[in-house]
């Protein structure tokens, strides 16, 4: 049987995210909120934040409406967007119906706060934020799960009784530490990139995690041909380092630091080689996409070994 986590909140319930602690939620300034896109936002304590189970159905108390893959459709390129519909009898229903996993480790084999929402016909799909810093908005889509930076994948219920629980400090947060980065190497990777792709990331002296994830979906997803220098370089470190974080979780014992570095710097040049050859090369120097993608990885590897 597919868990709902419906045992511990059979009643109207926030989804709360463990990054941000912003609530999932429908728009309250709709005439006809049918194939409405749902919004991730601060909370108000309103209806339109408000949730139930109803079988495999997410329904929102304001609309009576259930959570709908907008289309029904999967999209690599554009995001797969959330909105709200009428819900559908089960047999049809395969774009609304949504399990939860419980019980989800992090990059060094911790269990992390929260629980991941999928969708039963997309199972390795789940909700996910994704951010405009231009207007200041969030939009809840499905993404698949990242086995690595996947703070914006979790979710914890909570109980409409229990709103004090939404004043709480979100319990992770979605950047690396500012001083695996020197400044003007920050600034300049924040310079390259545009408000939606750095996230909420509001300082130089930071480099988000979500903007690598962002230049990894271009590179692995999208498949965009023109990519800068800064774009292959943070793809390739990024796709390798999930890969040595998942190979070193099932590893017995760990080589010395310096061979693991050494290791990770030559695979993310190769990465990077890889990649340039398959995009535009016009504009490009596959020297400094080698030689930055080299010191990126390395940052990627100091902040799994400064985490708690």
């Amino acid at each position: 049987m597919v868990s709902t986590a419906s045992s511990c909140h059979d009643d109207w319930m926030f989804i709360r995210s463990v990054s941000t602690g912003n609530v999932i939620t429908a728009q309250n300034d709709l005439t006809d909120p049918r194939r409405s896109q749902v919004m991730v936002a601060a909370p108000r304590c309103i209806d339109e934040e408000l949730w139930r189970w109803d079988g495999q159905f997410l329904r929102n108390k304001a609309t009576n409406l259930v959570l709908d893959i907008r289309k029904g459709r999967l999209r690599l390129i554009q995001e797969t967007e959330i909105c709200l519909y009428d819900a559908k009898p089960v047999e049809e229903a395969h774009n609304q119906l949504w399990g939860v996993r419980e019980g989800i480790m992090d990059a060094l084999g911790r269990q992390q706060p929260g629980n991941v929402i999928y969708s039963l016909s997309n199972d390795d799909w789940v909700l996910d934020i994704h951010s405009n810093p231009e207007n200041g908005t969030c939009k809840l889509i499905l993404f698949p799960f990242q086995a690595v930076d996947n703070d914006f994948q979790l979710w914890t219920f909570v109980n409409e009784n229990d709103k004090e629980q939404l004043d709480m400090a979100p319990a992770i947060k979605n950047t690396l530490p500012s001083s695996t980065i020197p400044s003007s190497e920050a600034e300049m990777y924040s310079q390259g990139l545009s408000p939606a792709k750095r996230g909420s990331q509001s300082s130089v002296t930071m480099l988000s995690l979500d903007a690598y994830r962002e230049c990894h979906q271009m590179v692995y997803l999208e498949r965009n041909p023109r990519l800068s220098d800064k774009a292959i370089a943070m793809a390739a470190a990024y796709e390798t380092w999930q890969k040595w974080n998942q190979e070193r979780m099932g590893a017995d014992t760990m080589p010395q630091v310096d061979k693991i570095r050494s290791m990770l710097q030559s695979s993310a040049e190769n990465e990077a080689s890889r990649i340039f050859d398959q995009c535009d090369q016009l504009s490009n120097h596959k020297e400094t996409a080698l030689n930055l993608a080299s010191r990126l990885v390395i940052q990627l590897y100091e902040q799994v070994l400064t985490s708690p």
